[in-house]
Formats: structure tokens, sequence, C-alpha cells
């Protein structure tokens, strides 16, 4: 089938204005949604309510129907976009860093969001952000040029479908290891306690006195190679996982990179750089298959010693009580970097070794667990990814 394929903006409305007959009612409650209440599972949760009269200036309007997609880096990097279709109060107001696509009559909705929460988009927003670093945005122009197929409305919607339920099995194996990662934060609590209250009354350390903690290197991206050693970037750690879907290379012949950015299998490596995103701490342990690898700068990596396994780092770094400790009184989504101090100087009971022994062996076996619904999970992702292209071919 031959299908139409048309820039965006020629058959969506981009950022469309509030209807005066809407802007008029300013008592009427409206639903708000913040930057960090619209995930990279593309979902959106609303915070609230508040009066349109509130909120119509400073904020970004849409209604149930649209798309929104975050335009402000790392933000639309990380996969920040939603179909909105669950808004109590049918319309909503939200951060000014979203770009909202409000379908016209021949563009199905959640047809316009699997061609904007997908790989190709986001490779080709990023490279037309424009800004300063730090501060790069999508501008509202990059939809005058990205162009989606478009074949017939009930075609749309049969794409929608199957790619509905692609994502709802990927959604079923993430839950799943979600489920198993809960029970081992679970044990983590029995087991050793809160680290601040500190139950037992167990002598007290720095992290940086019980662990080897590093912190990557500067790599020249003008060096980089098309194969080689992977690069561990601040971009590639995620909540619980290492991604690998955008991925830098080093020579593997380079005698010169010191060991110590040598990563191994167990190690936790923690983003230092917006380290908290709506679905959490962007910190994760290395796998086997995740090596060989460096790790890059604005990167740390812990290493447990004799006295304490990388298991209980890996959960001590997810807890609570190390994010009050690097953001005080901000959000954790407002905290835009970490130290190598603020992780060293974090205070941690240290229990005695046979506890650690028996929280590393039931991290063992639930990791092992894990590893099985990740295969599963990835296969997943593989096969939404595949039909994600294949909709871009016209071949869906």
């Amino acid at each position: 089938m031959n299908v139409i394929k048309r820039p965006i903006s020629e058959v969506v409305d981009v950022n469309p204005r509030i209807p005066t007959e809407i802007a008029s009612d300013i008592k009427r409650k409206v639903d708000f949604v913040p930057m960090a209440q619209l995930s990279e599972q593309g979902d959106v949760t609303p915070n609230g309510s508040r009066h349109l009269g509130d909120v119509m200036k400073g904020y970004t309007y849409f209604e149930n129907g649209d798309v929104i997609v975050a335009k402000i880096t790392p933000c639309m990097e990380n996969g920040k976009a939603a179909f909105v279709d669950n808004l109590p109060h049918q319309i909503g107001f939200g951060s000014t860093e979203f770009h909202v696509l409000r379908p016209s009559d021949s563009v199905d909705g959640r047809y316009l969001f699997y061609m904007v929460w997908n790989s190709k988009f986001r490779n080709e927003a990023e490279g037309n952000m424009t800004g300063s670093a730090g501060q790069k945005r999508v501008p509202k122009a990059f939809f005058d040029r990205f162009v989606i197929p478009l074949p017939p409305l009930s075609e749309q919607k049969r794409i929608a479908d199957i790619l509905d339920k692609a994502d709802a099995i990927r959604r079923k194996r993430r839950d799943a290891i979600s489920q198993a990662e809960t029970i081992l934060r679970s044990a983590y609590s029995q087991i050793f306690g809160d680290p601040v209250a500190n139950p037992q009354n167990w002598p007290v350390e720095d992290l940086g006195s019980i662990a080897d903690i590093v912190t990557g290197y500067a790599f020249k991206s003008a060096e980089y190679v098309d194969k080689g050693v992977r690069l561990c970037r601040g971009a590639n750690v995620m909540p619980d996982t290492i991604s690998w879907a955008d991925v830098r290379y080093w020579r593997p012949e380079d005698k010169s990179v010191d060991t110590k950015l040598h990563l191994a299998e167990g190690d936790v490596v923690l983003a230092m750089d917006r380290p908290w995103i709506s679905s959490g701490i962007k910190v994760a342990q290395v796998t086997q298959a995740d090596l060989p690898t460096y790790l890059v700068q604005r990167v740390t990596r812990l290493r447990g010693d004799d006295s304490v396994s990388n298991a209980f780092l890996y959960q001590t770094i997810r807890h609570p009580a190390f994010t009050a400790h690097c953001g005080g009184l901000k959000t954790e989504t407002t905290i835009p970097h970490i130290s190598s101090a603020d992780i060293k100087s974090f205070q941690v009971p240290v229990a005695p070794k046979e506890l650690h022994g028996r929280f590393e062996t039931l991290a063992q076996k639930t990791q092992a667990d894990v590893k099985k619904l990740t295969v599963a999970a990835e296969e997943a992702d593989d096969l939404f990814h595949s039909l994600v292209q294949c909709a871009f071919k016209g071949q869906l």
C-alpha cells in the first residue's frame, strides 16, 4: 500500500490556543499536570485541580484527546509523552515545557501518540533542538519538518489497537519485574531497618568509608568509534536498568584506560545529573550482558568492600533517606545534580557481616528471577519497536 506522508503540522494543531468560550469561565475547574506527572512510560497523572483563572497564564493548555510531548532536554530524550484521555475535568494545564498536538479529523490521537513516542522521533527531535546546553528545546518549527505516514483513519485506528496491545504486554512484563524488586526492597527493610533511625544501633559509617566509589572520565567524543567498548554515560543509566538504546563506543585496543573505569558485574552505577526522574532514581546494577563497558564522567560507580555487599549498596542508594540527604528541602525531580561528596558523606549503619551475606543470597536469587523476566520484557520491547517501525514504513 502506498501511504501518504505529511508533516505533523499539516494535520495537527500544534500548541492550540485556549478558546474564548473556555477562557472566559475563570472559575471553571481544570486539571493540573506538572512535568513530574508526565512519565517516560506514556502515562499522564493529573496532580489535582485548579481554577482556570489561576493557571490560564503561565501554563500550557490542553484537553482530553490531545497528545503532549516534553520539549526540553533531558525530558524529551527520556520519552516523556502521552495521549491524554484521563482528565476528570476534560481540560488541563501543565508545564510550559510541553508541546501540545491536537489531532485533526484525519488523525487518530492514539496513532499520533505512537508516531511521536519512539526513538526515530526522539533522535530527529534531539538533532533539531535549539538553545544552550542544559536548556535545549525542540522548537515548534520541528513539527513542520517531521513527516509521518497518514493511512486512512480506519487503518490508523487498527494500527493503534495493535500497538496498544503490544504496549500492554510490555507493561505486564515490567510490572512482574517491579513486583520482584518490591519484594527485595521489603527484605532490605526487614533485615537492616531504616538507615536513619538505625533501630539496631549498629555502628555508623560514611558510604565513602565502606565502599569503593569512583566517578567516570571525560572520554573525548571526537574519538568515539562505531564499534568497541560501550561507554556508560548518564543517558544510559535509568531506574533499575542500563539502557543501550543510545550507545557510544570507545576503542577496545586503548590500554591507557584506567582499570578503575572498567565496570564489573554487580557494580552499582548512579547518574549524577538529573538523577531523579518521575519513574525513580537513575541507579542500576551492572549485569554480565552490559559488559565490557567503561565509566564516563558524571556517572558514579559504587563497589562494596568486605563488610557490605553491592546488593546492599544498591538498595541503600534507592532508599528515601538517600534522596533526603542529597536534596534537602527540594523535591526529587528538581535536584539538578549530585556530587561525589554527596554520595560519599551519606551515613549508613553497618550491620553484621552475616546479615549482608544473607541479603546478598536473597538478592542473587531475586536477580536471577529478574533476569529471566527481563529477557521476556526485552522481547516484548523488541516486538513493540519493530511494530512501530513497520507502522512508519506503512507495513503494519
